[in-house]
Order: structure tokens, then C-alpha cells, then sequence
């Protein structure tokens, strides 16, 4: 996750304020939404207007006239905007930048620190409920293809959380990131904070959950030269904890939202515990096939002499809560 970019660095030590309790909530909200919401309901200060109406001119040549108006309206006299504007900050570039420093600070709260990660979760739940700024007012059919005004919304879909939340995951240790303690720790609390995102219903990341879960109980521990590696008790450890993480904030939540989402063929068979990799049912499913074999396999791992005691009690402690939801 790239921390480097000013406008990143400047949420970032707005979050800073937020989370020591040096600023409510309210305000730290409207520094953080004001200027984007300037950007979007200018087009970025036209200067989207006018990239967007150059790309419609070039793909109505690829059109009859009848079709070229249809899908991309009549061509429009959109003047090109100066230099001192053009480097204005868009609309998208700053919804990264907010949304990467709001992860890189659930980074650095400790998953057990209740207070700070909802503390956190508060703030994206005043953003999403602040009223969506209207559109641009010259708003055209190419501007309206452009992913960042096609939905017509901006903080009650918290725009571009769900992108920057997937880059970010390509920052999990082995790949973006090593197997430091510090990078571990950073790890297990970003999936907290998206744990609670997706507990509260706040946002929509209960694939999230399956990839955690996923790589935990159901894969075989990957060693590869192209990334960093660890050792195979190491690697285990932390995907464990991170699945014992989803399941201790969301794992009722999960249970419940995908409660009757039997897939066709499973019922409540057992799978043998050694199996790995290809298993009967999809990637997204949560079947209760697939939980009872999760909650096999959190006891079996809280069995594991190789495991620190600290990660086999998560994972019987996990066992526990699959115990007290699951029918």
C-alpha cells in the first residue's frame, strides 16, 4: 500500500488526530470529504469533462451515427483545461488516497483494542452516512461511463473502499509484505477492521472472510521463490490467526447473512480433514457442509504441537464460537 503519496500522508495525519481524540468525528469527516467532494461535483474541475469527451470522439468513429449517439451522445464543445487546473487532484486519486489511509491506520490498531478499531469503523460509518454531493451540473453520456460518476453516488457506497481494499491485499505477508512481527501484527489488524466492516454492515467484504478462512483450513501451505517465505509453522500461524480473527468478530454475522445458501448436492456430510485444495463446494460458499468442516479443522489445529500455545487457543476458542451459531 503506497503510504508515500501527499494526499495519503495528509489523511493519514488527519486520521492521527481522529483516533488520539485530538478532533471529533464531525469534523475530521469534513476534511477528509470536503475536497473530494469538490472534485466530483466539478468533474474534477472539468478536467474529466473534457478527458472523457476526447475518448467519446475517438470511439464514435468506431460507430454508426445513429449507434455513436446512442451510446455516447453528441459531440460537445468541452474546453481543455489549463495546466494550474489539470494538476488539481481528481476525484479518484483522492478516494484512493482516502481509503489507503484509513486501512494503513487499521493497520497500526491492535485487533484486541476494541475502543481504537471501532472508534475507526465510526468514522467510515459517518461517511457513508453524509449526503452524496450532487453530480456535475454539465454532466454528460461519457462522463457518466466513468466508473467514478456512473452510479451517481459517492459516500452512501463508499466509492472505491472495495477497489483499494483489494490492492491493499496484495500487501499480505508472503507477497506485498515480509514476516516480520510488526508485519504479522499489521495484517491480522487490517482484517479485524474489515471484519468489523463487514460484521456491522457497514460495507460488503464477506469474500474477505472466505479467502481468510480459505487459506487457513483449506490450503496447503504455499513456499515460492517469487516471494517472501517463511516457514511452514510460521505461515500457518498467522493465517490461522487471521481466520480465527474473522470468525471471533464475524463469524455470527457470516453464519446468519448465509443461513439456507445450501449449494446443490451438500448437506451435512462430513469431508475427511486431510483433504486440501479441490473440496465440494464453490470458492464463495458458506454452506453448513463447509462450516462444520472449518470447525473440524479449528480443532484439529488447536491439537498442533507446532503451533505457539497463544495461536492453538485462538483456533479452540474459534471451535467454541462456531459451537454456540451453528444449527
Amino acid at each position: 500500500m503506497a503510504t508515500s503519496s501527499p494526499w495519503v500522508s495528509a489523511n493519514l495525519a488527519i486520521l492521527n488526530a481522529y483516533i488520539s481524540g485530538d478532533v471529533d468525528a464531525s469534523t475530521t469527516t469534513a476534511k477528509l470529504a470536503k475536497p473530494i467532494e469538490e472534485a466530483y461535483s466539478t468533474a474534477d474541475h472539468g478536467v474529466a469533462l473534457y478527458n472523457e469527451e476526447m475518448a467519446a470522439r475517438n470511439q464514435r468513429t468506431q460507430w454508426s451515427p445513429e449507434e455513436a449517439l446512442e451510446k455516447w451522445g453528441p459531440e460537445q464543445d468541452v474546453p481543455k483545461p489549463g495546466p494550474e487546473v489539470a494538476s488539481l487532484p481528481s476525484t479518484e486519486g483522492q478516494l484512493w488516497g482516502l481509503w489507503y489511509a484509513v486501512l494503513h491506520t487499521a493497520k497500526r490498531i491492535p485487533w484486541t483494542d476494541d475502543a481504537q478499531q471501532n472508534k475507526l469503523l465510526d468514522l467510515v460509518k459517518t461517511l457513508k452516512a453524509r449526503p452524496d454531493p450532487p453530480p456535475p451540473s454539465s454532466m454528460t453520456i461519457p462522463l457518466k461511463r466513468n466508473w467514478i460518476w456512473e452510479s451517481g453516488k459517492l459516500w452512501s457506497n463508499l466509492s472505491m473502499l472495495g477497489p483499494s481494499a483489494r490492492e491493499s491485499w496484495n500487501d499480505a505477508c508472503g507477497y506485498g509484505s515480509g514476516w516480520t512481527d510488526t508485519e504479522q501484527q499489521a495484517w491480522t489488524n487490517v482484517n479485524a477492521f474489515v471484519a468489523r466492516l463487514t460484521a456491522s454492515e457497514t460495507a460488503d467484504f464477506d469474500n474477505y472472510a472466505v479467502w481468510a478462512l480459505s487459506d487457513a483450513l483449506e490450503e496447503e501451505i504455499q513456499h515460492s521463490s517469487l516471494h517472501h517465505d517463511a516457514s511452514g509453522p510460521t505461515q500457518l500461524s498467522l493465517l490461522l490467526t487471521v481466520a480465527s480473527v474473522w470468525i471471533q468478530i464475524a463469524g455470527k454475522h457470516l453464519y446468519e447473512r448465509h443461513l439456507g445458501e445450501e449449494e446443490s448436492g451438500q448437506g451435512d456430510f462430513e469431508v475427511d480433514l486431510a483433504a486440501r485444495g479441490t473440496l465440494p463446494w464453490t470458492r464463495s460458499s458458506f454452506s453448513n457442509a463447509r462450516w462444520n468442516f472449518w470447525r473440524r479443522r479449528f480443532a484439529q489445529e488447536a491439537q498442533n504441537q507446532d503451533l505457539s500455545e497463544e495461536v492453538r487457543e485462538l483456533a479452540a476458542k474459534s471451535v467454541e464460537i462456531i459451537d454456540g451459531f451453528i444449527r
